[in-house]
């Protein structure tokens, strides 16, 4: 926890669906990380226990991707606590050379936005930027900074929870971590069958790009489920995991 007596010049917040992530930052760099997991009745609370003792920030600036009322919580207890404006990221057609290749770029995520820039901004080459948690995302990056598109699909996690639900006589008995080999229990069929599939899928996403450009991709992974998903990504890889709090960062910063 960063104290009050440390002066800090902004507060960054990634506010999903069910979980924040936070870090005061200057303009490079990044400190003081958190997190916590809330629902829409204990958010309030949350944040005055997480960033109660915090000095006041120059600004806070915030990325979310959970609905108005989440979002108009943290408004409020922004101006009640420090009688600041926080700014709101949003997902934008084009900023630091990368363009986006959504027709309508408010259909997608800003997590996923700022997760791309923030890749981008680093690396300057092509790119897959992998966002693993309870959905996963991957995007490519060309070597000019043009976002070829991605693909969303159902987390780890998430494909097992479902399959448990949907089918009868298949139950998930032990939490296993997935691994591109065939199985030899049910446990072991369901997570290394979900391992084959994203596996394919980013072999597909490398070889098309091979194909077509001519270049390899570094995949840049971030995300709750990365660590779990780096032994199935393809050749050379950096897990990034406050990809998307650096994003903000250079949003609002550089």
């Amino acid at each position: 926890m960063i104290r009050s007596e440390v002066p800090l010049l902004n507060l960054l917040a990634d506010i999903g669906n069910t979980r924040v992530k936070w870090a005061c930052a200057d303009n490079k760099t990044l400190f003081g990380h958190g997190a916590f997991t809330y629902t829409q009745d204990t958010l309030s609370e949350l944040l005055r226990h997480n960033w109660r003792e915090l000095a006041r920030p120059e600004q806070v600036y915030f990325a979310s991707v959970a609905n108005a009322g989440v979002t108009e919580r943290v408004y409020g207890f922004v101006r009640s606590a420090w009688k600041l404006e926080a700014q709101q990221a949003v997902t934008e057609k084009e900023r630091g050379g990368l363009r986006n290749a959504y027709d309508d770029v408010a259909a997608m995520g800003v997590d996923r936005w700022l997760a791309m820039l923030s890749a981008w901004s680093r690396y300057k080459k092509p790119l897959c930027v992998i966002d693993s948690g309870t959905a996963l995302t991957v995007d490519i990056i060309l070597g000019d900074g043009q976002h070829a598109g991605g693909f969303i699909l159902p987390g780890l996690s998430l494909m097992a929870a479902a399959l448990a639900r949907e089918t009868h006589g298949i139950r998930r008995r032990q939490e296993q971590d997935p691994e591109p080999e065939y199985g030899r229990s049910t446990a072991a069929c369901i997570s290394n069958g979900f391992a084959f599939a994203l596996a394919g899928l980013l072999d597909r996403c490398f070889s098309k790009t091979r194909e077509e450009q001519g270049v390899e991709l570094l995949s840049v992974i971030t995300g709750g489920a990365a660590e779990q998903t780096l032994p199935l990504v393809p050749g050379q890889h950096i897990h990034e995991p406050h990809l998307v709090l650096q994003g903000l960062n250079r949003r609002f910063n550089r």
